[in-house]
């Protein structure tokens, strides 16, 4: 399946595997990233199979997942908060990265721009030019 940032989404993941990075994202991704495959499955964008493919393949890239704690989650509020954003699914995954010190990549422009605001340099959008 290709969406709009499938080729650059390959070339960062082929350069991150190249540099031996490690990727981390907040526990509750793995919940999302299956939501998103059965809703691309429901639209017929992927079959059954290609969804349970995409499944093993992202799992098979041993991404660590780092769990919520009563800490990440209030400070996870504070950046929901910040952004403006009634939820605080993707305040979570700032709050990740800027725990670690790492970059942030994401395919949400506005998240990106929004967090970058506020002083976020370490968040860019998949589809920028680099």
């Amino acid at each position: 399946m290709n969406l709009p940032y499938s080729d650059r989404v390959r070339q960062l993941a082929q350069e991150w595997l190249a540099e031996d990075i490690r990727l981390v994202v907040p526990a509750l991704w793995g919940y999302e990233v299956v939501s998103a495959i059965r809703k691309a499955v429901t639209a017929h964008l992927l079959t059954t199979d290609e969804g349970d493919e995409a499944i093993q393949d992202l799992w098979s890239l041993d991404i660590k997942e780092v769990p919520g704690t009563i800490e990440r989650h209030i400070r996870a509020l504070s950046w929901a908060a910040r952004l403006g954003q009634m939820v605080a699914y993707d305040a979570q995954y700032l709050v990740v990265a800027e725990e670690l010190g790492a970059a942030f990549w994401t395919a949400d422009r506005s998240l990106s721009e929004a967090a970058r605001s506020l002083g976020a340099d370490w968040v860019h959008w998949i589809g920028a030019e680099t």
